[in-house]
Order: structure tokens, then sequence, then C-alpha cells
């Protein structure tokens, strides 16, 4: 009797665990990059300040499906940069963690971090996002994922939102949360949001909008030197204090449509409100900035030719106003291998420094550590025009072949510049993509740079040497 007791307890029990087994799955995506990179003389002048560095990263998205419908999301960085940890940059090759690396015979270990961890409730007419979720908008001129096989960057919410579905539209509210110092209520930033999107796979449509609040306590910024330097046109982050407190609003337009031969998105992004800054004078800092991205497709169809023309522009800061009309689209949106991508120059031309990711000397907080010589792919269009033509030839089935031409002009010139052009030059990008599996590929790319004056800032005489750039980059995908 016991024995047969004991048989159907154990029955039982293994019919409950297969249960509960078949209840819960586990789903898993992710992605290995490798990257070597040289640019050869970032400074455009002397010393060249030469950059060469490899990447290596890895990223694991496990999906608990804990019933049907409910997913519980996460996103693992395995490998990541130390100087940039709140990316997707990776660690560089030669990264050592050992007090000696002379005599430790290893790298060291690297944490494993988490850059997202939502619950997603799908239902008939929409669905419920809870938690630290990704966000992207458009072509990503202004709100980027970080989808893209070697992009460094992404754009995240701690946020709750619910995404109603009908037909082709969509209409997403959210409310997040993007800085709390603790569990009080006085020192946080908080952002709400509303996306209204229309979107038609078939015939190739969009439209979409998304508005955006951010508001944040004076407490809740902190902004480096050499941000309050770009927002009020000074030097040594002297020139204002950010005692206010922050007040924003975006607003974002997409338009897009394609035919056969033909097809293109439009978006445009505008900025305004204050940004918590006041300058010595007793000014609020406002922002008052907006920047347009076109792309222009023209596909190959039964050719072997694909042509893209991207175009757009960013306003620029003249540095006499405590009105800050800048705007820098984010730093996945790549134009050229080296223009808009890498610092160059000897100063700010794009206006950037107000947004460009800052490293700070443990020793002095205050001090700004990341330069055209130290630093990875982290500038973006700003205070410019650009116009980029591509052409892409398919060799054949796993090669393909592409030119990319970027001519770009300053909105502004610098502030007390004197007789200062706006020629920033043209730009020639060669890459040669080879793709051995559907899921596999791995580009070699080649970027030769022709400064033009603008380079020069006019009577200061700054540099404006040709310089290059080499790139040899591979993606896995699972």
């Amino acid at each position: 009797m016991l024995k047969a007791n004991l048989l159907k307890v154990l029955g039982l029990s293994v019919a409950m665990m297969s249960t509960t087994a078949h209840a819960i799955s586990l789903d898993w995506t992710g992605g290995y990059r490798a990257e070597w990179t040289e640019v050869d003389r970032p400074s455009l002048t002397s010393p060249t300040e030469r950059k060469a560095y490899g990447l290596n990263y890895l990223y694991l998205s496990p999906k608990i499906i804990a019933a049907d419908g409910i997913n519980i999301v996460s996103r693992f960085d395995i490998l990541n940069s130390n100087i940039y940890p709140n990316s997707q940059v990776g660690t560089i090759w030669g990264l050592n963690a050992n007090d000696n690396a002379a005599t430790a015979g290893n790298q060291g270990v690297a944490d494993i971090k988490a850059s997202q961890l939502y619950l997603n409730v799908n239902q008939e007419f929409g669905s419920l996002i809870v938690g630290r979720a990704p966000f992207d908008f458009g072509l990503g001129m202004m709100y980027s994922a970080g989808k893209g096989e070697f992009d460094h960057w992404y754009t995240t919410r701690d946020m709750i939102a619910y995404k109603v579905v009908v037909g082709d539209w969509f209409v997403m509210p959210l409310i997040g949360r993007e800085y709390a110092a603790d569990y009080g209520q006085g020192q946080n930033m908080t952002v709400m949001g509303a996306q209204l999107q229309y979107e038609n796979t078939e015939q190739k449509s969009l439209i979409g909008v998304y508005m955006q609040a951010r508001k944040g306590s004076s407490g809740s910024l902190n902004y480096s030197a050499s941000q309050i330097d770009a927002y009020t046109g000074t030097t040594g982050g002297t020139g204002g204090t950010a005692t206010s407190d922050l007040s924003i609003q975006s607003t974002s337009f997409v338009l897009g449509r394609g035919w056969d031969s033909f097809g293109f998105k439009i978006e445009a992004g505008f900025q305004s409100g204050n940004t918590g800054i006041v300058t010595t004078a007793g000014d609020d800092v406002k922002l008052d900035g907006y920047g347009i991205a076109a792309e222009l497709y023209f596909p190959r169809n039964e050719s072997k030719w694909d042509w893209v023309v991207k175009t757009g522009m960013a306003t620029g800061y003249n540095g006499t106003s405590s009105s800050f009309s800048g705007f820098a689209f984010n730093k996945n949106y790549n134009v050229g291998m080296l223009m808009f991508n890498h610092r160059l120059g000897s100063e700010d031309f794009f206006n950037t420094n107000a947004v460009k990711p800052q490293h700070f000397d443990p020793a002095d907080p205050t001090k700004d550590t990341l330069n055209v010589g130290n630093s990875v792919d982290d500038e973006s269009v700003g205070n410019a025009f650009y116009l980029a033509p591509q052409v892409t030839y398919a060799w054949n089935d796993k090669f393909d072949v592409r030119n990319t031409l970027v001519y770009a002009q300053l909105m502004n010139t610098l502030h007390n510049s004197v007789d200062a052009k706006k020629d920033l030059g043209l730009e020639w990008d060669i890459e040669v993509i080879y793709k051995p599996l559907e899921r596999v590929q791995w580009v070699n790319q080649i970027g030769l740079l022709f400064p033009g004056e603008a380079w020069k800032n006019g009577n200061a005489n700054l540099g404006n040497d040709f310089t290059f750039g080499f790139a040899s980059k591979a993606a896995i995908s699972f």
C-alpha cells in the first residue's frame, strides 16, 4: 500500500511539473559584434590625435512567456564599455581589469549589465508595457532603440504605456520617470508623452506624431562644465549654473510613402522650453531648436543598383542669446563614417557638447576627459546642413559594394569668430559588405574626408588637414 501511494504521489508530482514547464517557456534573441576602427587625424591638425581601437560586445535578450499574451522581456549587455556604461558600445580590445597588467596573464573580468526589464501584456486591441523598455520613433532622428547591427546607442524609458491598435492606426500614451535620486518625490525627472501613428505595410505608408513633456527639479540635473559652456556660449563652465527646474517640450513628425521604384521618409523634430540653467546675468537658458531628416529610396528591383539619398539639417546656436537654438540628432543616425559620427577638429562646431557623453576624472568630477583622440563615434548631426547620396551595387548574392558622398556646411559659425566660412567639405565613404549567411555580415569601410574652410574658424586659422578612417566590423544576430 505504501509503495502504491508513493508511486501515485510521484506520478502526480511529475504531472504537475510537466504542466508548469508547459505553462512557462523561455525565448532568446541576441547579437554579437566585433569591430576595429582607425581614424588617422581626427584633430585635422598636429598633433594628429590618431585613434585605433577594437570593440567586443554581446547582448542577450530573454523573453519569459509567463502565460498566453503575458511576456516578461529583459536584456543583458556582456563586455560593455566602462567609459560609456549606459550604451551598447562594447568593451575596448585590450582593456585589462587587473591591478598589474604586465604580470597578470589574463584580461580580468567584466560585469554583466541589465539595460531592459519590462512586462508586456498583449490583448485583442492593444498592449500594456510596464518597466524599463526601449523606445523608437520614425527614422531614429531623435529616438532610437538601437536595433541596428552596429548601433552603439539606445533610447529606453522607465515607463507605463498602453498601445491601443485600431486597424492600421495606433495611439500610445505613456508616463515615465527618467531620473530619481532616491525614494522621495523631490529630486526626480518625469516624462509624459503620446504617440499617434498610421502604418500600412502593403501600401508602404507611414504617418506619425509623438509629443513629449519632460520636467525635472534642479536637483535632478547634472550638467557638466562643457555642457554649460555649450548652452551659454562661454568657456570654463562659468557661464551659468543649473539652479532652475527643467521643462522641455518635444514634438516629432514622420511621413513616409513607398512605391515599386521610389520611396521616401521625412522626420522633423522640435524642442522648446527651459533647460534649468541660469546664466550669470540671471536669465533662464531656453531651448528653441529643430531638425529635419529626409531619405529618398530608389530600390534596385531587377537592377543591381540601389540608390539612397539622405539630406537634412539641424539648427545651431549663435552664442549671443540666452535661448539655445542648437539641435542634435540621435547618435545612432549616421550620415557618413567620419563627419557627424566621430569628433573632429579643434572646436565644437556642431554645438553638440550639450549632449555628448562625458567621462569624468574620479579625482576631479568637473573635468571632461573625452576628446577627439580618445572617444568612440559619439558625435551627431548638429548646426549643419548635409546632402549624402549613396549607391549600392550588388556584386553577387553575398557581396555588396557601397559608395557614399557627404557634403555639408554649417548653419552658424562659432561665436566671436572672424571671417569664418561655413563649408565643412566633402567626404567619400567606400564599403564592401559580405553576407555569407542571412544573419551574419562583415563590413569593411574606408572614409576619406576633405575638410572645408569651416574647420579653420576664420582668423583662428585652426587645422583642416585631410584625414581618413578605416573600419572592419562583423555582426551576428540570433
